[in-house]
């Protein structure tokens, strides 16, 4: 039936007849009565315009003068035209902009009031009448602030319940309506909420297991009021990776007992996602196994855009149809899948689309669905006159209305308002551009779509060198592999404690002294244990690298970095394993370890195709009888010592890059990673490394300390404290009794990084990344925030939402997924940070110490700090922990000069929605990575090189184009080849 012509003609009958009705008045989104208006409509016409407008509306609320208002104004606008440019020139003329901001302000709150509902019963229920007139049905959706905290979590459970105890007392007040109150067999509730569960909850993540559980009982305890009052819950879907999770939270709840009879809840499924087909197919099946009803919201899905950036950032699959005929085809077989279905569903259709509206009732027309077996959505104040014509047409139909404080809301504003102007929303094609009406109403031209292959471990690319592209991380939102990683673990438990040799040529050494690497958060328990080499293991190294250096160097650079793939492959094989090691080794929790092994895949890709680039001697410049070349070579012997912080990701880069090179390598992995190290070696050797070009010393501080001051050593490769880096560079240059040469160091140091915080800046965003930046790893990372500096006047406000978003954190064995951090490394680290926040109770005021637990392990809960000042060591010097230190700054410019009061300039970061404080950071914040509106930590190979200024390292950035420049000798050779005046006849040519 669906492919008949008959059908296909219904449903354009229908659809003209519903255009022709709606064509008697436009939505008031395109509706230019007044400025604001006639500023979405001048926006239509220039992508730039319209991107900078709904960015100032974006920031608006958070602006708390006038004279912030003025300048936003001008830097968001200083090239407009229109009428806008008038108001630019009178705020630049006015500078405080007092004359303006007023008048802008008023007119956004007026665009906000079209679109979202203020909360409170005074102000609510006036507009909720008003629909039912029409009539309309509703269904609230709550906004506001993004929750961080419990506090906040409880405050949102909290609004829900009370709009459920103040609305239906009011709601059973008024007079049924048939066209919406009536289902098929019984009345509808009058009262429908929905709720976005990521509300409910501060860290909703499907590796948390205790999500799960949490918003399932708070879910819960709405689901039973909803059900006490006759009231209505539906869940609304979020992004794609908390889909499955929602799903299951979903059909868990409705199969508990008291929940089993109650046909009033809801899910949204979004069809633009590729599973959305599977996901309803699922659900019906559910449905059928348990003889039961379930309502669901189709939907096309509001996060098209972020999802695609989402997926490309992050190198998976793109989970979203990249293609509005694509999309609109999903919806067109999910809603008829839906209606053959309407024994075991209650269908919304939510939808601006005329077209997707007319299949549907046509679909169910034909199936024999009255207009009481499902109903029409749309969202409050975006296509009214379609509204009534569908309305008109007999349908049911229910508007989807935000509640809540205006400005605060602007979140959910720009959302809708990118959504419904984009270049291929139905509204802005039919009132704004006025395109052809049978072009609209046609049927989507789209392929059938096929399932996108969703394997995050796969590569993008193939074996042989070609264009880099990043390894993917895994996906955690996926339970096959949360099951994966699970056994992995298992599986590493049972082979902890064994012994790890020395590699030294072909040999496997032991020695008298043996390293014991311990689990941090049991340190009872051993992870392996490594003999610990001393003067004549290493000279024994160096006499053999010696000799078969020429031979290592004369290899081709593409041989090399074949060695460096298969490695690459054999390592990406392994993931799982090698990730599952570091948490025991190091302490990292799942997602950690995962990209530390995807980062020390990403080296052995990436520095083995940049070596090609360096791998052919390069013609300087093209003159008649002479030849003049530039090319590179290897230095020598190169020495690479590394932390146990990236165990394996930047040992693999620092010896990767070594060895690609020419250069042999001696290798010293960290004293508390020494498992890590002896698996890289492993993996090179099993890749094909010859057995004397690189060798495994493990040890301490002095074991390095020889290798760097040796006469035959002509590279030090190095990543560390600025202590032990000092001493390296002081030890490397001092002339030593035989050597030739003098040593290149790469050496990168630690940082005291700051995230400044500016005025208008996004809070919900700034929160989850200070969090993240600062906390994350336990504070231990060379990139983590250590510093917070933020603005006067949002300094009150972000110190009370971060404190109470640090209350929530969990800490525990990393092993547990539901650990947000985990132990610090070993107990000198513990002393030391313990030490330090002695130091900030002293210097400073502690506003939140999270307890740490008493179980074994090296655990130190997050501290905060606040009245620091930037004299104050704690402003200085480098912790290494979960420790941060609040800074008030009076302005912007201010908190800029205090970001870069510090010896150390690795990375910083930036909030800001100020396009002109933006591009002072980026002329004037000195630091090696800098970041804006985003977290500090994280850097990605290729993308954001990464290496510091200052006293924060020397040397090229990891992970860039040039940073194997630093494992190689540059050289210049000129050929004469005017013999007797004979010159070559290509010499001539040239």
């Amino acid at each position: 039936m669906e492919a008949t012509a008959t059908f296909e003609q219904e449903i354009r009958e229908l659809a003209r007849a519903l255009c022709g009705k709606a064509a008697e008045h436009k939505p008031s989104l395109f509706e230019p009565q007044d400025w604001m208006g006639r500023m979405i409509d001048w926006s239509l016409e220039d992508d730039s315009l319209r991107v900078a407008l709904f960015r100032f509306v974006d920031v608006l609320p958070s602006l708390a003068s006038a004279a912030e208002i003025g300048r936003h104004l001008r830097e968001y606008f200083a090239q407009a035209d229109h009428a806008l440019g008038g108001l630019v020139f009178l705020a630049q003329a006015l500078h405080a902009g007092w004359f303006v901001a007023p008048m802008v302000r008023h007119n956004v709150v007026r665009l906000a009031r079209r679109f979202i509902a203020e909360e409170g019963v005074e102000t609510l229920t006036p507009v909720l009448t008003s629909l039912r007139k029409e009539p309309a049905a509703f269904t609230l959706d709550v906004v506001g602030e993004a929750t961080v905290s419990e506090k906040e979590a409880e405050v949102m459970e909290g609004r829900y319940r009370n709009l459920l105890a103040e609305l239906v007392p009011i709601a059973e007040k008024w007079p049924s309506v048939a066209q919406i109150d009536s289902g098929p067999q019984s009345a509808l509730p009058r009262v429908n909420l929905s709720v976005k569960l990521s509300s409910l909850y501060p860290r909703f993540d499907p590796l948390d297991p205790d999500t799960e559980v949490i918003v399932r009982e708070r879910l819960r305890r709405l689901m039973r009021e909803a059900s006490r009052l006759g009231a209505a819950l539906t869940l609304d879907m979020e992004q794609y990776a908390f889909k499955d999770l929602t799903l299951s939270i979903f059909t868990s709840l409705l199969e508990e007992n008291e929940f089993r009879e109650k046909p009033h809840c809801a899910i949204a499924l979004q069809s633009y996602l590729h599973d959305a087909e599977r996901d309803l197919t699922a659900l019906l099946h559910w449905a059928r196994g348990r003889g039961r009803k379930v309502g669901v919201r189709l939907v096309k899905g509001a996060y098209w855009d972020s999802e695609i950036a989402w997926a490309r950032q992050k190198n998976w699959p793109i989970p979203v149809f990249t293609a509005k005929a694509e999309t609109d085809a999903s919806y067109e077989r999910l809603s008829r899948l839906l209606l053959e279905n309407h024994d075991l569903v209650e269908a919304a259709f939510g939808s601006h689309n005329i077209r997707s509206i007319a299949h549907a009732i046509v679909t169910a027309r034909q199936l024999g669905i009255p207009t009481n077996g499902y109903e029409i959505q749309m969202l409050y104040g975006m296509a009214e006159p379609i509204r009534q014509a569908i309305i008109h047409n007999g349908q049911r139909v229910r508007v989807y209305v935000p509640v809540g404080e205006l400005l605060p809301g602007m979140a959910y504003l720009i959302r809708r308002l990118m959504e419904n102007t984009s270049n291929t929303s139905f509204l802005r094609q039919t009132y704004a551009e006025e395109r052809d009406i049978e072009t609209l109403i046609a049927a989507p031209s789209a392929p059938q779509p096929k399932p996108a292959v969703r394997r995050a471990d796969q590569p993008a690319y193939g074996p042989l060198p070609g264009s880099f592209t990043n390894e993917p991380a895994l996906d955690f939102s996926r339970r096959e592999n949360r099951v994966r990683f699970t056994s992995a673990l298992a599986e590493v438990e049972g082979k902890l404690g064994r012994r790890y040799p020395l590699r030294i040529g072909d040999d496997e050494k032991e020695t008298d002294a043996w390293i014991d690497s311990v689990n941090p958060a049991n340190p009872k328990e051993i992870v392996g244990r490594v003999p610990a080499a001393g003067t004549v293991e290493a000279e024994e190294a160096i006499e053999i690298t010696q000799r078969f250096f020429p031979t290592w160097a004369a290899v081709p650079p593409k041989d090399r970095a074949a060695i460096l793939i298969c490695a690459a492959s054999i390592m990406r094989e392994r993931r799982l394993e090698l990730a599952a090691w570091e948490v025991f080794e190091v302490g990292k929790g799942w997602r950690e370890a995962d990209a530390d092994v995807t980062e020390a895949i990403d080296y052995l890709e990436y520095y083995g195709r940049e070596i090609l680039r360096f791998s052919e001697p390069r013609l300087t410049q093209q003159i008649p009888g002479e030849i003049n070349h530039y090319l590179y070579g290897p230095r020598g012997i190169a020495v690479v010592i590394a932390p146990w912080n990236f165990p394996l990701a930047i040992l693999t880069g620092m010896t990767a890059a070594a060895l690609v090179a020419g250069n042999c390598a001696i290798v010293k992995p960290a004293e508390q990673s020494p498992v890590m190290g002896a698996l890289l070696f492993d993996i090179l050797r099993e890749a094909g490394l010859p057995t004397d070009c690189c060798h495994l010393l493990q040890g301490g501080g002095e074991l390095g300390a020889y290798l760097v001051r040796h006469p035959a050593i002509h590279l030090i490769a190095f990543t560390g404290s600025r202590e032990v880096g000092l001493e390296i560079l002081r030890e490397a240059y001092a002339h030593q009794p035989g050597q030739s040469h003098v040593k290149r160091v790469v050496c990168e140091m630690g940082g005291k990084n700051a995230i400044i915080v500016d005025g208008d800046a996004d809070l919900d965003e700034a929160v989850t990344q200070i969090i993240d930046s600062a906390f994350g790893y336990q504070g231990q990372k060379c990139s983590a925030a250590s510093r917070l500096i933020i603005v006067e006047e949002v300094h009150n406000r972000l110190l009370g939402r971060l404190v109470e978003a640090v209350k929530s954190l969990r800490i525990g064995p990393p092993k547990d997924p539901r650990n947000f951090m985990g132990p610090v490394i070993d107990a000198a680290a513990h002393a030391k940070i313990t030490g330090y926040i002695d130091l900030g109770k002293r210097e400073g005021n502690c506003v939140v110490e999270l307890e740490a637990p008493t179980e074994e392990g090296y655990y130190i809960g997050p501290v905060i700090f606040t009245a620091i000042g930037p004299q104050h060591r704690m402003a200085q010097e480098e912790i290494f922990g979960p420790v941060l230190s609040v800074i008030k700054a009076r302005d912007f410019e201010e908190a800029l000069a205090l970001a870069n009061r510090s010896s150390y300039a690795l990375t910083g970061g930036l909030f800001s929605r100020s396009p002109g404080n933006i591009e002072k950071a980026k002329r004037d914040f000195r630091v090696g990575n800098l970041y804006i509106n985003r977290g500090i930590t994280g850097a990605i190979v290729g993308r954001q090189p990464f290496g510091g200024l200052k006293l924060s390292g020397i040397g090229s950035k990891a992970g860039g184009p040039d940073y194997l420049l630093q494992f190689l000798e540059p050289r210049t050779i000129s050929e004469n080849t005017l013999r007797h005046g004979l010159v070559p006849p290509e010499d001539l040519q040239s």
